[in-house]
């Protein structure tokens, strides 16, 4: 609510009204101002929210943390909810600098995505005896809204390189810094490859590891990375996310969308020099497998979205239209083919990177759309041809477009003879299949799921003998290889591990699909349906409630 608007200098009152309210938008806060004309002022807000009228700002009951003690509170603003905290221009059209003081109680520890500004001041909030903390953060940069970022709870920090540290509740701290000790490695190879360096921009880079109630993956917030702890496997296997999140510093949020529908220029360009930075780290074929998978998912995604053509676009109409309404994975694939495109048209990566190298630099701390984009693009290459119209406003990919007539294959192939394999009843295979990039594991599963490959219980039970994939603790192979089993009705079998999966991991993009199956197999009668109520209802009060409002209608 709003309490009070005036000019700081002068204090004197501005008019304000709310003229109008829009479902997915919210409220319009219009301020008169035409008492300050031709002068320069700070117009000052005066407001309250709750964590019940605000989206942004996210709660976990102790219960969902690692340490149990303690509450912890986040943002995540991203698309348009910044807004739900801060009255503010909520478009990444508009950037600018901020500064936030935050106060909790002692000993709670709070994070920013921004560089802290001396020490915790002590201070007496209340007089009901408590320790009050009062921390403050400052980002010099100017940033869209929606990557302002605050964490807090029982955190602390350790340093893994003279940029680099990472932020965790105390039972996972160490593993983290040990799971992410090559960040160093990453910002160097990303700095090379965009042709600015990270410290000249953004100084540190932190990483936040939030408890594993988080429904999310990963979150660019400048100088602190959220990252779940999910993705802590203990070899390292899953850290290609802090390759993604760090090619943010330059794809988003360096340069950035001027407006949700070209959300493309943000991830699609994120994805293209997340896989450089693996590319030039482990081998130009490594890159190319990794295009060739996320080309897989591009084409499962168009035809999840066979009824929704619009937003197979890279360019959708959101007009009124909540963005998170439009997300896939479209603008990251999509994009990033795109831009695989263009680095085919221009004569190879590195008349590419030139010219991305100049875009960085020409377009730092703005905003742009894809117009602006096309533009500077074809002045650099003036002879270059491109069907801009299909890309961007055609459904699907445009015609003639096939990445597996230029790229390497041989890592794609080796996953495929393994699918191949299992599909013949596993004759020939061995534990030593998998003593490759887990990424290839992962890839292998997926051929499995997405052909719909029918394995019998024997198979899956030789498979696990081979592989203990049961005992994984790389969430993504076993994330697939429930859901083979699930997909073969192997049901029985699979249930114990589902039971521990779903009570450690509370990502979305893993209950998500788990519940649906089991909802849909207790539906067709294949189990019994209060088995899957009893591990959701043992397991809710963990979940965070963008799980909770799904699935509560249908197993609380």
């Amino acid at each position: 609510s709003i309490e009070r608007v005036h000019a700081k200098s002068t204090n004197a009152a501005l008019p304000w009204t709310v003229p109008k309210y829009h479902a997915h938008l919210g409220s319009c806060l219009e301020i008169d101002i035409s008492s300050m004309k031709d002068q320069s002022f700070v117009v000052q807000i005066h407001y309250a929210t709750s964590r019940t009228l605000s989206g942004g700002i996210q709660w976990f009951a102790p219960v969902q943390t690692a340490g149990k003690q303690h509450p912890f509170v986040y943002t995540q603003f991203e698309a348009i909810l910044a807004r739900s905290m801060i009255p503010c221009q909520d478009t990444p059209a508009v950037k600018a600098p901020y500064t936030i003081e935050v106060t909790c109680p002692d000993p709670l520890v709070v994070a920013c995505s921004g560089t802290q500004v001396g020490s915790a001041e002590r201070v007496d909030l209340y007089e009901d005896g408590k320790h009050w903390l009062r921390y403050t953060f400052d980002q010099k940069m100017p940033i869209p809204a929606y990557l302002i970022a605050m964490a807090c709870g029982a955190i602390q920090r350790k340093a893994m390189g003279p940029r680099t540290g990472v932020w965790a509740e105390l039972p996972p701290l160490e593993a983290a810094a040990y799971e992410y000790a090559g960040t160093e490695e990453f910002l160097d190879t990303a700095s090379k490859i965009a042709g600015i360096p990270y410290e000249g921009l953004w100084g540190h880079y932190d990483l936040l590891v939030l408890p594993g109630a988080f429904p999310y993956g990963g979150m660019e917030n400048p100088c602190l990375t959220f990252v779940s702890s999910s993705l802590i496997t203990g070899d390292r296997a899953l850290v290609d996310v802090v390759a993604h999140e760090i090619a943010h510093s330059w794809a988003g949020n360096l340069v950035s969308n001027s407006n949700w529908q070209d959300f493309w220029l943000n991830e699609g360009f994120t994805m293209y020099l997340e896989r450089l930075i693996l590319g030039e780290l482990h081998g130009e074929n490594l890159r190319h497998f990794h295009v060739l998978v996320g080309y897989q998912d591009l084409l499962k995604t168009i035809t999840d979205l066979k009824d929704d053509p619009e937003y197979q676009k890279l360019r959708p109409n959101l007009e009124g239209v909540d963005p998170d309404d439009a997300f896939s994975r479209i603008p990251y694939e999509k994009g990033c083919c795109l831009l695989l495109h263009l680095e085919q048209l221009v004569g190879g990566k590195d008349k590419m990177l030139a010219w991305i190298r100049k875009y960085f630099a020409d377009f730092a701390r703005k905003s742009l759309d894809s117009d602006q984009m096309v533009a500077h693009f074809q002045a650099f290459f003036p002879g270059v041809q491109v069907d801009w119209n299909s890309w961007f406003y055609g459904t699907g990919l445009p015609a003639g477009f096939d990445p597996l007539s230029f790229l390497d294959k041989s890592l794609f192939l080796q996953c495929q003879a393994l699918a191949n394999k299992w599909k013949a009843g596993g004759e020939g295979t061995s534990a030593s299949d998998l003593e490759w990039d887990p990424a290839q594991t992962m890839c292998s599963l997926d051929v499995l799921i997405t052909e719909n490959a029918t394995l019998s219980k024997e198979t899956l039970a030789k498979m696990q003998d081979t592989y203990h994939l049961n005992e994984t603790r790389n969430v993504e192979i076993l994330i697939r290889w429930i859901m083979l089993n699930l997909q073969n009705n192997n049901i029985d079998y699979i249930f114990p591990v589902i039971e521990g999966f779903v009570a450690k991991h509370g990502r979305g993009v893993y209950l998500k699909p788990i519940y649906h199956t089991l909802i849909r197999l207790g539906k067709e009668g294949k189990i019994d349906i209060n088995k899957v109520r009893a591990i959701y209802n043992k397991n809710k009060s963990f979940y965070h409630s963008v799980i909770t409002n799904v699935f509560n209608q249908h197993l609380a």
